[in-house]
């Protein structure tokens, strides 16, 4: 094994989500939905110490996800892990926008100040567009979010740096 860890985001705002919080860009590698990140994962397994996959929490899930079992859940988080491999998941609420939204909530921050809608089919839309990883509000709320301690972010947060030391 090379590398000690690659972490594989779902989308475009997980990506800038995971990025804003580890820092290190090298350690990313973008995937175009839940599918991709299985199979960047798998392809993945003998280059790292480490591979993570952090998804939202479809319906649907690819059958390679069947042998991961939960580990942790707390705050919107699920994690789990596969038995005896350096396999990781970490599972975002049902997906990033109700996330972010039950965040917000939690810690009294209005997204519309950043201009995004309170409903999680809007603003699930605006999240979809690639140009969001680098969108200063989108960073701004996640920047605000951080400094308030919302739950779900110190959870991940932690679970990252977990990853990052270990």
């Amino acid at each position: 094994m090379g590398e000690s860890i690659r972490l594989f985001p779902e989308c475009h705002a997980d990506t800038a989500l995971i990025r804003f919080l580890v820092k290190d860009e090298d350690l990313l590698r973008h995937s175009a939905g839940i599918n991709e990140v299985a199979k960047n994962m798998q392809r993945s397994i003998q280059e790292f110490k480490k591979v993570v996959g952090i998804v939202d929490n479809d319906k649907h899930k690819p059958r390679y996800f069947r042998s991961f079992y939960k580990t942790d859940e707390k705050n919107r988080i699920c994690y789990l892990h596969k038995p005896e491999s350096n396999e990781y998941l970490i599972f975002i609420d049902k997906a990033i926008e109700s996330f972010l939204l039950w965040n917000a909530s939690e810690v009294n921050l209005a997204v519309t100040n950043y201009g995004f809608p309170t409903e999680v089919k809007p603003l699930g839309d605006m999240l979809k567009r690639i140009e969001i990883e680098t969108d200063p509000n989108y960073l701004q709320l996640l920047t605000e979010l951080k400094n308030r301690n919302a739950p779900g972010f110190i959870t991940l947060e932690n679970i990252l740096n977990d990853f990052l030391t270990t």
